[in-house]
């Protein structure tokens, strides 16, 4: 990943989202929803990826506390493997008024919150798993998903709610969930 120093200094001005997950595939698929809507917006993945075009977003994905929490993040989104004693320093640098987008298991830690920010709890998406594929249930029908990967369809509702805040609603999200590979 590039120093962090340097992606402080570009996103001071930004739109900050933060992505804290540790599972690659959150970010990934979080990216190619936003891609396939073209929306504008950098980022900085933990595996090394970067995207500077200078756009208003810039999207952070973490799985390390202290950035995470020094990236103060206008915008972020907990996914389900992260620890609820690892975040609660993340929460108290969200900027006020900003979004937090969460599972729902988490609730209690998050209210103990003191700082203004608006909660968007989620909870596991339903799926099947069918020989190798899996469908996700949702008020649209069984959706077929092109990956087989559990920890990303459990947080498949709080990607959905992430991509609200880029202004994707949900039948299109779903648009671009049958189209991921």
């Amino acid at each position: 990943m590039t120093d962090f120093s340097v992606i402080s200094a570009y996103s001071q001005y930004k739109t900050r989202v933060l992505i804290y997950s540790s599972h690659q595939p959150v970010a990934n698929f979080i990216i190619y929803v936003l891609n396939f809507f073209e929306k504008d917006f950098d980022y900085f993945l933990e595996k090394g990826d970067k995207k500077q075009t200078d756009s208003d977003f810039v999207i952070l994905e973490t799985s390390d506390l202290q950035k995470a929490k020094d990236f103060k993040p206008i915008i972020a989104f907990i996914s389900d493997e992260m620890g609820s004693e690892n975040f609660f320093q993340v929460l108290k640098n969200i900027t006020g008024g900003g979004v937090l987008v969460y599972p729902e298991k988490l609730e209690e830690n998050i209210n103990e919150a003191e700082n203004y920010f608006r909660r968007l709890p989620f909870s596991y998406s339903a799926f099947k798993i069918s020989g190798e594929k899996i469908s996700i249930s949702t008020e649209m029908g069984e959706i077929p998903l092109g990956s087989t990967d559990e920890s990303l369809v459990q947080n498949m509702n709080g990607i959905k709610l992430l991509c609200q805040q880029f202004g994707i609603m949900e039948e299109d999200f779903y648009e671009a969930l049958m189209t991921f590979e």
